[in-house]
């Protein structure tokens, strides 16, 4: 993508030129095509087809000017650090065939774009007092579109080629506290690890994170979510000391389990395997991986508060949590609020979470696997189930083997369906074929046709309302206590 954009730079850059301005592209873009350049990946980057651009030598209205006859030139604004009261820094963006070019003035000591502010020409000491106000030097790299040379006022090259991330200047930080979740994301996404001056910093101010605005939290956990490698922004979160800002994370680092059935240790090392092993599944679709991630993620946060089952098993200490599934529920959706993810992603998250035991050392025969996906509906399915399954079993070193069933035999006792089937009658089926009056034994009703239908007795309507006809609370008849095939009383 960065090529691309990179060209769709050009035509704005010579508008800018002929203004005596100059139009350098920055920031992920510019780090990204440095790091194929110098071999550090190989294949197409992913990229959000967005390009950001510093214009020098120009004002404000005097790049409006230069760019209006390209297309819409509209004035955005946004906070310096992302916080309600920060300054106010005015962009102009401009699209050019998909691409969405966001174009800012150089950073200085006053916002760039106040009333008054001078215009900055590009000169060796505006390109590194603009790149010591960024964040990490490897984001502090600049390339000019009209000529294809890459500028490094402050060594991010070298940075690059080790593979490290740090600092712009020690004020990074407190700048924008959010920049040390943003070196999580950044560990996920590229080769890259954090610097020892990054990690001593984030650990001496990690808790200014706590003052962000929570909604800056999210795009950094989702970045993290929909990463190749998120196991390793979770080392980093523990490392730098950030994980105390996450208290239902930092509860799991001390939580035993019995070794026999977790020889990795604590529970915080399960979760982060767990993530590791979700990310290797194939799931191609975005917002799929980004869920289950998450739901590996905080699987077990409810083990935190669970009750703990002790007893010596030999020479070992048998811990077990036997009610942390229907505990990590609340848990895991106080977590997904307090970084503002939205409620698409807070649902599904939060019902994986209840129900991932629900496989554990039972018989997953069609009537099971069809109740799960009722309990899953309509917010997760099968398929997101065995995902969770499949990394929770696997998330465990040194284990024997891996776990047994792909999808597809998972899913043989439904038929491959990863949703529950459609209900053979209806409440106005009871109501009016039947006569059932209006009220609980509409519902009792219909789940004991559920129950007959996922175990194979009964298969459709006209079936259905047969099993029904004779029995009490149908056609007129006393109601009283429902009673399947097998004999077992139903509420």
């Amino acid at each position: 993508m960065e090529e691309r954009a990179f060209e769709e730079a050009v035509e704005p850059a010579i508008r800018v030129r002929e203004r005596g301005g100059r139009l350098l592209a920055a920031g992920g873009a510019v780090r990204d095509f440095a790091l194929r350049s110098q071999g550090r990946v190989c294949g197409r980057l992913p990229g959000a087809g967005d390009l950001d651009l510093v214009a020098f030598g120009l004002s404000l209205d005097g790049l409006r000017e230069a760019l209006g006859p390209l297309g819409e030139a509209r004035t955005a604004f946004r906070r310096e650090g992302g916080g309600g009261d920060g300054p106010r820094i005015a962009l102009v963006l401009l699209k050019r065939r998909g691409v969405r070019l966001e174009i800012g003035l150089p950073k200085t000591a006053r916002p760039p774009s106040a009333p008054g502010a001078p215009v900055v020409p590009l000169t060796p000491e505006s390109l590194a007092r603009d790149a010591s106000l960024r964040d990490f030097t490897v984001n502090a790299l600049y390339l000019d579109p009209l000529e294809g040379a890459l500028l490094d006022p402050l060594g991010g090259l070298a940075d690059l080629e080790a593979g490290r991330i740090a600092l712009c200047s020690p004020g990074a930080l407190s700048d924008d506290p959010v920049r040390m979740l943003r070196a999580m994301s950044l560990v996920c996404r590229r080769p890259l690890v954090a610097g020892a001056d990054l990690l001593a910093e984030t650990r001496r101010q990690a808790w200014k994170l706590g003052e962000a605005p929570p909604e800056r939290l999210w795009p950094e956990w989702r970045t993290l979510a929909g990463s190749p490698r998120p196991h390793l922004g979770l080392h980093f979160l523990a490392e730098s000391g950030l994980i105390a800002l996450f208290p239902a994370l930092d509860a799991l680092r001390d939580l035993p389990q019995y070794p026999h059935y977790h020889p990795e240790g604590s529970v915080w090392n399960h979760t982060v395997l767990v993530v590791q092993a979700m990310s290797g599944l194939p799931l191609p679709d975005r917002d799929r991986r980004e869920r289950l991630v998450l739901t590996a993620l905080l699987h077990d946060v409810g083990k935190a508060t669970a009750a703990r089952a002790v007893r010596r098993d030999g020479d070992c200490s048998l811990v077990l949590y036997p009610d942390h599934a229907a505990l990590g529920a609340p848990a895991a959706r106080g977590f997904l609020r307090s970084i503002e993810a939205p409620e698409r992603v807070i649902r599904p998250v939060v019902k994986l979470t209840a129900r991932h035991m629900d496989s554990a050392f039972k018989t997953l025969s069609r009537a099971r696997l069809r109740w799960i996906a009722r309990e899953l509906a309509p917010d997760a399915d099968l398929e997101d189930f065995w995902a969770v399954t499949v990394a929770d079993w696997n998330g465990r070193r040194p284990w024997p083997e891996p776990y047994p069933w792909s999808l597809e035999e998972f899913l043989e006792p439904v038929g491959g369906e990863t949703g529950p089937p459609p209900d053979l009658v209806s409440g106005r089926d009871l109501l009016v074929e039947l006569g059932v009056p209006e009220g609980p034994e509409v519902g009792r009703l219909l789940q004991l046709v559920r129950q007959e239908s996922d175990e194979g007795r009964i298969s459709s309507r006209e079936a259905a309302l047969a099993f029904l006809a004779g029995r009490p609370g149908c056609g007129g008849g006393a109601s009283g206590p429902l009673r399947g095939a097998s004999g077992g009383a139903r509420s």
